[in-house]
């Protein structure tokens, strides 16, 4: 951050609590009565009107619904292992179906890791 950010910054910051401090006086001179609803508009008026501005980095994110087919295998891999003693079958088939996830899971990332 350079320091012509920094000074501007501060003179924001500054700026924005005078006209706290001004509306506060405002709001108190208000009837005891309307305070709080003054109080509450204001908030409101500050949370509708602000813009976010989302700065945009230049790394790609995978999208937030992707999962590691690694992670679903282990909790997988140890249902597999409790009905085993449970169900022989069904506990080999889950742990087969844990054991292929876990496999995919790896595979995609080392694939993913060599695509350029």
């Amino acid at each position: 951050m350079t320091e012509d950010t920094t000074t501007s910054d501060d003179e924001i910051g500054s700026r924005i609590e005078s006209l706290a401090r001004d509306l506060v006086r405002t709001i108190n001179t208000a009837p005891a009565g309307q305070r709080e609803q003054l109080r509450d508009m204001a908030v409101h008026l500050l949370r509708d009107e602000v813009e976010f501005v989302v700065p945009s980095s230049g790394v790609d994110t995978p999208p937030s619904g992707a999962s590691n087919p690694f992670a679903i295998g282990i909790p997988l891999l140890l249902v597999g292992f409790v009905m085993l003693i449970l169900f022989p079958p069904v506990g080999l088939l889950l742990c087969a179906a844990a054991t292929l996830m876990m496999l995919w899971g790896i595979a995609s990332v080392v694939l993913a890791r060599r695509e350029p």
